[in-house]
């Protein structure tokens, strides 16, 4: 496994992984929370304003963490 800095192409796996790893939390609550909500464009601010780190096996992005002073 590494851990390495996300580029703003990962965004698009990024986001495709937060929505599949929130999927059991929508059920448990029964709506949309809003890890399942958030855009591109709401992704692509926080990779502007912050730091986003990416955990890859296999060259296929399995984790991410996002930071922010």
């Amino acid at each position: 496994m590494d851990i390495a800095k996300a580029e703003r192409s990962d965004l698009p796996s990024i986001l495709k992984l937060q929505y599949e790893a929130y999927q059991s939390e929508a059920e448990i609550y029964g709506e949309m929370i809003p890890p399942l909500k958030q855009t591109i464009g709401e992704l692509e601010e926080e990779f502007n304003e912050g730091i986003i780190l990416k955990s890859v096996v296999h060259e296929e992005i399995v984790g991410s963490v996002r930071a922010k002073l």
